[in-house]
């Protein structure tokens, strides 16, 4: 068999604050980097219980089955690591989000998320895209100010060459589907590019008071993934902007099967006047949408009977909770599904993903 092409739609750089700091304006600079904050940041963080998962309910450190195996002895997550992740991994390419940067949306002056926004693009594009052609990261827009995230993402795509931009699935004040986004994404529709949400805080969907790490954690990518596809779909947007295209990654593809039966009943039960005008597999085959998966998922054979291959893609998520070892083992373990093709295997670890982001 040919060795099938492998394209990683949602892998993950890891920001080094002091880099990015040099792309930073001075009255953001001083705040990432000054002595006397004791700190080195930018970014809001994700949620209070993000990473005490870390520990059990002694308090204990979790041990890990296995010794994490990098891709480099180079700082994990910069670009000279994804470089190797690449070549040992087998891959050809990459679309890289943001680690820090995931929580864009919680931070509450515009004006200070034009900023961060704006030096974040320019440290990506400088330290990651022009290292090697193969890394293909993605920028941020400050969505708290709508007319200035359209500037900054006709800048991001048509000056530094990036992809599209993320949008960030928790911490914004209205869903993504509401009409003060609509020139986003009829800007996204005019240039050509992808956005892409990501998941990543618990906090806005129900599981603000769960003190266990590993209950959220179940939750916090799914859920605000199918609340923000369903805000897109009943109120429009993927209709009245015909070229746009939305991915939704780190949830995994199970989510999917939830929003399969509802809107499936909904169809068979009532007659309403809805902003949705097409069924979910309309949706899900129109290249509109990609959703990221591990490929070895056991869900995605039935998801894939069920709304087609179109919209699945491999996502290695490295270098967050996959390391060099992981990542393989999933690509191998797709390779040997039997209940999928061999094209359905070519799509979902590269045909698709390239597609949608035009790569």
């Amino acid at each position: 068999m040919e060795k099938v092409k492998v394209f990683d739609c949602d892998g993950h750089i890891i920001e080094s604050i002091p880099e990015m700091a040099e792309y930073m304006d001075p009255s953001i600079r001083d705040v990432a980097l000054h002595p006397s904050r004791n700190r080195q940041g930018v970014f809001a963080g994700l949620d209070a219980i993000h990473y005490p998962r870390n520990l059990n309910e002694s308090g204990e450190a979790l041990k890990p089955t296995r010794e994490r195996v990098n891709a480099s002895q180079h700082r994990m997550g910069s670009a000279e690591d994804w470089v190797a992740f690449l070549d040992k991994a087998g891959m050809e390419q990459t679309v890289m989000f943001p680690s820090e940067g995931l929580s864009v949306g919680f931070i509450q002056q515009a004006n200070y998320a034009v900023r961060v926004c704006h030096a974040f693009n320019d440290y990506v594009a400088d330290r990651y895209r022009k290292v090697d052609k193969r890394l293909h990261p993605v920028g941020l827009i400050p969505m708290q100010d709508v007319q200035a995230a359209v500037k900054e993402l006709r800048r991001l795509v048509a000056d530094l060459g990036l992809p599209g931009a993320m949008l960030p699935s928790r911490g914004l004040p209205l869903h993504l589907g509401h009409e003060y986004y609509w020139p986003v994404y009829e800007e996204a529709a005019n240039l050509g590019c992808a956005l892409g949400i990501h998941g990543g805080s618990s906090l806005g969907f129900g599981a603000d008071t769960f003190t266990d790490p590993w209950a959220a954690r179940t939750l916090r990518h799914p859920i605000p993934l199918a609340l923000e596809m369903v805000s897109l779909i009943y109120h429009g947007v993927f209709d009245r902007y015909r070229g746009l295209r939305i991915g939704f990654f780190e949830g995994g593809c199970a989510w999917v099967v939830l929003l399969m039966d509802r809107m499936d009943r909904d169809e068979s039960v009532y007659t309403v006047s809805t902003g949705r005008k097409r069924s979910l597999r309309e949706y899900l085959s129109s290249g509109q949408i990609l959703i990221g998966c591990e490929g070895n998922e056991e869900v995605l054979s039935y998801v894939a009977r069920h709304v087609g291959i179109e919209a699945f893609a491999y996502a290695s998520d490295y270098p967050h909770e996959v390391d060099l070892v992981a990542a393989k083992q999933m690509i191998h373990e797709t390779l040997e599904r039997p209940e999928l093709s061999l094209a359905e295997k070519e799509a979902v670890l590269g045909g698709n993903a390239k597609r949608f982001f035009r790569l």
